[in-house]
């Protein structure tokens, strides 16, 4: 890979995954294209979620909540980028940021190309069906104004496949993080319990499940001691309606959490909906194993009573029933398993070198002609399928 490419990540959102997937790649792709090169679009409410990148890389834009003021004000941050910084490849990041850039991209500014990562299809969500069907349209014809979609698992490729996107616009980039934990936070309170001690990571939404966590700890409150990490962002919360055997400790930096990650015997990822779920690779990384719904990208990443533990139906009934099979495995041995499948697959070093092959692919084909990049895209198909 050879130095000097200009790159420009743009974000609507990056709480949660997001942030961690662009903190996570930022150091290498710095390595590889030059510290000055590789620069970002984000909400300013959000530039905090970003760390260990410099302020001189990081355009920042006005917004209050999810609204039209707000996604304009991401559109002219981003042009005014682009023109100021000439970028070869302009990355976007979610839904939104796919919806309103792509179009005004291609309209106004050819030169660069357009790589696009949903982080998980808006019409995979949990919502009514003409609105999945509306937004499958979209996506389908946002596709026609994308270089290359970036999918981060097997089954949000199989989606997009099934939505119509053409094959040849689709590569698979599995997210990846360091192999290297962060510094675990000293301060942290000890949970000293005799329970199994279960932690959850993640926004306290319908889409995240943790109420149907909540009731699984309720129905197991003499075996399951819970903590929670995270708020609400989307939902209404009320830290009245938790058990006894459920704490709530709020959002938390990336040092609270591994320390907390340290002393669990397990994650629990109870998503009605997920992506991928970086969280899973997080815990594999600490060795603990998984409890999730067998849905999305997370039975690629969990293998059932090998490296955690899957539940085929969202309800907390199904994750009740999860639960008292994890009694009976050794979790400490599972959760080596798990980290022993982290190593192997979702290393961040990993996730850099198939996404700069996207990059290096997608600028190859600004010269060709059209048969030539035809080819190019198939080879390109073909070498991620081998």
């Amino acid at each position: 890979m050879s130095n000097g490419l200009k790159v420009l990540h743009v974000a609507e959102t990056v709480r949660g995954g997001i942030a961690t997937y662009l903190n996570e790649l930022h150091p290498h792709q710095c390595a590889s294209f030059g510290r000055g090169n590789v620069n970002y679009i984000v909400p300013s409410d959000h530039r905090g979620d970003l760390v260990n990148i410099d302020d001189d890389a990081v355009t920042t834009f006005p917004r209050d909540g999810r609204n039209a003021v707000g996604l304009f004000r991401m559109l002219f941050a981003t042009m005014r980028a682009v023109r100021q910084l000439e970028p070869d490849i302009i990355h976007l990041h979610s839904s939104f940021a796919g919806l309103v850039v792509r179009p005004a991209l291609w309209l106004t500014y050819r030169r660069s190309r357009i790589v696009y990562c949903p982080h998980g299809w808006a019409f995979g969500r949990e919502t009514g069906r003409l609105s999945r069907e509306v937004t499958k349209f979209a996506e389908l014809m946002l596709s026609k104004f994308t270089h290359r979609i970036v999918c981060i698992s097997e089954s949000e490729r199989a989606d997009a496949m099934q939505a119509g996107i053409a094959a040849n616009r689709l590569a698979l980039v599995h997210n990846g993080i360091s192999k290297r934990r962060p510094v675990l936070d000293k301060r942290a309170e000890p949970w000293r319990s005799e329970k199994i001690k279960v932690l959850f990571i993640g926004r306290l939404d319908r889409q995240k499940g943790y109420d149907l966590l909540i009731e699984a700890a309720r129905a197991l409150g003499d075996k399951l001691d819970v903590r929670l990490i995270g708020a609400s962002v989307v939902s209404k919360f009320r830290r009245s309606d938790l058990p006894a055997n459920v704490s709530l400790l709020g959002w938390m930096n990336r040092n609270q959490i591994e320390a907390e990650l340290d002393q669990a015997d397990m994650v629990a990822i109870p998503s009605r909906w997920e992506a991928f779920g970086l969280v899973a690779i997080e815990a594999m990384r600490a060795a603990k194993p998984i409890i999730a719904f067998r849905i999305g990208a997370l039975p690629e990443i969990v293998e059932d009573n090998a490296t955690g533990v899957l539940c085929d139906e969202i309800s907390s009934e199904k994750l009740v029933e999860g639960f008292l099979r994890a009694t009976r495995l050794d979790l400490a041995a599972v959760g080596l398993a798990g980290y022993e499948r982290f190593t192997r697959l979702y290393d961040i070093e990993q996730t850099h070198r198939t996404l700069s092959q996207v990059y290096v692919d997608v600028l190859h084909t600004r010269a060709s002609d059209s048969s030539l990049q035809t080819k190019l895209q198939s080879d390109f198909s073909n070498n991620l399928r081998s």
